[in-house]
């Protein structure tokens, strides 16, 4: 693209947005919006613009939506600063603190060379699909999937230079970086802090649905969907790429054997990085149910997920390792500036554009005007075609928008559609809000498949995710809806009025 054309395409986009948003307050109010509801889908469309169009980059743009609001006179500036509170953003904010001493310490890396070194694959290429499938997949449930999906698409290719493999030829290694992937995707769907949209997803509910999903009812239920949507990555990458024996298995043994001898032992930063995950997994999970059973109302405030994750990520700044010899002073196990270097502010203020992008949906009735449109032209399909026509759609939006814009649109609308099929809508809105966060097909679905494409260096090309990604589409909304009924109810009861 030459600069003029470039120059002349940004001109554009940038005035695109705020037309779109004149000429809808230009127009009239259809039935069921009203002339507030206008002002909030102009506001949204102009967002939307500048998201789907990435003028701007996406944080700047969930900042620049503040004044935007304020420009179209729905929501005032002093109001929107207040979303910046929101506490599944101090969530991820301690969630990234922890997870950033994984990374420091380099005990994700050790866990990944750990888990491929197993003797149980040794001289069969499936198995060792099977195990770096879940391995990838599992590491993401708690570690943002970007790092993750470069960290496996370089063992792979690493493991193809192992045995001289030409890129391109050995099925193995293109099965292998592609899942590197596509597996860092769907790995997120375990825990809410398996990626960032999963917290949005959670803060729309909350602002639809008046319903705070736990730490432990999204983990009951995602984690099945996770563990079955991993399996059938795999079984469908035996199908779209089918190991042979090439001497990978034996070669990549040994690199992979050279490597855990270079990490050395577990040092004692990697011993505490441990021990706070555990300890942070184990009273998300139990701290306000054993809280609740006890009677002790402070613990049940105390453990509420946000306050767990920032009082187990700023534990790092004073949970000794070592004691220099020469001076005698204590060294901790993260300064200040490594817990804030951990944090992806661009992230956090993103996801806070979002939240807020789906609020105010919520309060100019642009989601219930939305769901009305989509049930008169669904019709009288039976419920459970449209959750899973619902999650479909989701999906495939998130291919080639930006996966948490699709949540902060769609996941209202999703919860008006829910309500008036008479399905639960906090188990309907979180399986199209992991579907949502499944952009595997392209380059621009999401930054892991774009690192793993990057990565690969010749292993595997774009046209390998396409269909494949397709396929582990369909799929997977197959195992969320089936999920979805079968665990649904029981994990999260219909909410009452």
């Amino acid at each position: 693209m030459t600069r003029s054309l470039y120059r002349n395409r940004q001109i554009i986009f940038f005035l695109l947005g705020p037309l779109l948003c004149w000429v809808i307050l230009q127009c009239p109010a259809p039935e069921g919006l009203g002339h507030i509801g206008m002002k909030h889908l102009a506001a949204a469309a102009w967002i939307l613009i500048w998201w789907v169009t990435e003028l701007f980059p996406l944080a700047a743009v969930s900042l620049l939506s503040i004044p935007i609001y304020g420009i179209v006179d729905v929501m005032p500036p002093v109001k929107a600063y207040a979303i910046f509170g929101n506490s599944n953003l101090m969530l991820m904010v301690g969630a990234m603190i922890i997870l950033g001493a994984w990374k420091e310490s380099g005990l994700i890396t050790r866990y990944a060379y750990w888990v491929l070194s197993l003797p149980w694959i040794k001289g069969r290429p499936r198995r060792l699909m099977l195990v770096f499938a879940f391995a990838t997949g599992l590491v993401s449930t708690i570690v943002p999937n970007i790092p993750v999906a470069i960290l496996f698409v370089s063992l792979a290719v690493a493991m193809g230079r192992g045995i001289n493999a030409e890129p391109g030829k050995s099925n193995t290694i293109r099965g292998l970086c592609v899942m590197s992937g596509v597996g860092s995707a769907l790995g997120g769907a375990g825990t809410p802090i398996g990626g960032a949209p999963n917290l949005v997803v959670i803060g729309v509910i909350a602002s639809s649905l008046n319903y705070n999903v736990t730490f432990a009812e999204w983990t009951a239920l995602g984690m099945p969907i996770c563990l079955l949507m991993l399996l059938a990555m795999v079984l469908l990458a035996y199908v779209f790429f089918p190991p042979r024996k090439d001497g990978l298995v034996s070669s990549s043994g040994d690199y992979i054997r050279k490597k855990r001898e270079e990490l050395g032992p577990v040092t004692p930063f990697e011993h505490v990085s441990m021990f706070v995950m555990f300890l942070a997994m184990l009273l998300w999970v139990a701290g306000q149910p054993v809280s609740r059973a006890l009677g002790w109302a402070v613990g049940v405030k105390l453990f509420a997920p946000p306050s767990v994750a920032l009082l187990m990520g700023c534990s790092l700044l004073f949970l000794p390792i070592r004691r220099d010899a020469e001076s005698g002073t204590i060294e901790f196990s993260m300064p200040w500036k490594d817990c804030v270097r951990s944090v992806d502010w661009s992230i956090i203020i993103f996801m806070a554009g979002a939240i807020l992008f789906g609020e105010n949906l919520v309060a100019g009735g642009v989601d219930k005007w939305l769901g009305n449109i989509l049930i008169h032209a669904i019709g009288d399909m039976s419920p459970l075609l449209v959750w899973f026509a619902v999650m479909i759609i989701g999906a495939m939006l998130s291919q080639v928008i930006v996966n948490l814009a699709v949540v902060g649109l769609f996941i209202p609308v999703t919860a008006t559609l829910a309500v008036h099929y008479g399905l639960n809508p906090v188990v309907v809105c979180l399986t199209v809000g992991i579907l949502c966060n499944v952009g595997i097909m392209f380059s621009v679905s999401s930054v892991p498949i774009a690192a793993a494409m990057l990565g690969s260096e010749g292993y595997s090309s774009p046209k390998d995710y396409i269909a494949y990604g397709l396929a582990v589409l369909i799929v997977c909304s197959l195992i969320a809806l089936g999920c979805g009924v079968l665990l649904g109810d029981a994990v999260i009861p219909v909410p009452t009025a």
